[in-house]
């Protein structure tokens, strides 16, 4: 009976197995940091299962699998952020817009940044910051030989004749 009693503790510390969200999240963040994007993709997923809205890492983990995804499925990265803003608007600030454009701007996905920075202004119309991130936006557009990211700013009204 002595020995029943230390197996019965341990029991359901041994089920559990695995690493924690929080452990998960900076596993996904090392990957993420060390140019592991599908590693990192898959740690960030799994974390997510075990958070919820009001966990501290779940922020952390859902803007880690925007930033993967951005790197390697640029319009799931969208998507994904544009849907995590939409359903959790108090937990998203103006500069996870503006890091998700950049992250999407540097994998030259620039017509998905667009989407992106324009839900931005929209959610903070008079954010210098997101002024700055509608210029960065512009500037790549300007630049890009690929005449439809700066087509499409026109058509939103960022750029041309107001």
């Amino acid at each position: 009976m002595r020995y029943l009693l230390p197996i019965l503790v341990l029991l359901p510390l041994a089920a559990c197995g695995g690493d924690s969200p929080k452990q998960l999240t900076d596993q996904g963040v090392q990957a993420l940091a060390g140019g592991q994007a599908r590693e990192a993709q898959g740690r960030f997923e799994e974390a997510l299962q075990g958070l919820k809205p009001v966990d501290p890492d779940f922020v952390r983990a859902t803007l880690g699998r925007v930033q993967a995804l951005a790197r390697l499925k640029p319009d799931a990265a969208r998507d994904a952020f544009l849907g995590f803003a939409r359903d959790h608007k108090s937990l998203v600030q103006e500069s996870d817009y503006g890091m998700v454009v950049s992250e999407l701007l540097r994998a030259g996905a620039s017509m998905e940044a667009i989407d992106v920075m324009d839900a931005g202004m929209k959610a903070y119309p008079t954010s210098e910051q997101m002024k700055a991130v509608q210029k960065q936006v512009t500037e790549a557009a300007k630049q890009s030989k690929d005449p439809a990211g700066l087509n499409k700013l026109k058509g939103l009204g960022y750029v041309g004749d107001h």
